[in-house]
């Protein structure tokens, strides 16, 4: 199943698109609010979203998850309510070292198309462990953002 090809725009018109809305937290760089405001405008021309999403970029490093852990993003979704995805979009310093910005800010990226395909999983409601999911959401990330970049 390419989960991803199932939202893409005049593939499938059972779904109706909601929107995808952008928040940021004080102190984004400048140029990344531009990448994600381009990719956005690309996510939307291109995907479907069946259901309202906001999707939160924060100004830190990783984001704590409710289990504690630290990760580099998150997808949530409640009962009569909008779902949630939190992205951080702080550079850690020691990247800077070994990656270009470009090349951080595609990480970046990735790291929200990991994300949205956790939120396509629950739009289908896919029953499928959690160790497949993250495969699948970590097949999609580097898939989505090469199209992107392929335009």
């Amino acid at each position: 199943m390419n989960l991803w090809q199932t939202f893409e725009m005049g593939k499938n018109q059972s779904f109706e698109n909601q929107e995808i809305i952008f928040h940021y937290e004080k102190g984004i760089d400048y140029e990344l609010k531009k990448l994600y405001h381009s990719f956005g405008k690309w996510l939307k021309s291109n995907y479907v979203f069946p259901v309202r999403i906001n999707i939160y970029i924060l100004n830190c490093e990783k984001i704590r998850l409710r289990n504690g852990q630290m990760a580099y993003g998150s997808f949530r979704w409640f009962p009569h309510k909008t779902p949630i995805i939190k992205i951080p979009s702080a550079v850690e310093k020691g990247l800077l070292n070994d990656y270009t910005i470009d090349e951080i800010h595609e990480q970046i990226l990735s790291s929200l198309v990991h994300e949205l395909t956790h939120y396509y999983q629950w739009i289908l409601n896919l029953e499928q462990s959690n160790s497949l999911s993250e495969r699948q959401a970590n097949y999609y990330r580097y898939r989505i953002i090469e199209k992107y970049y392929n335009r």
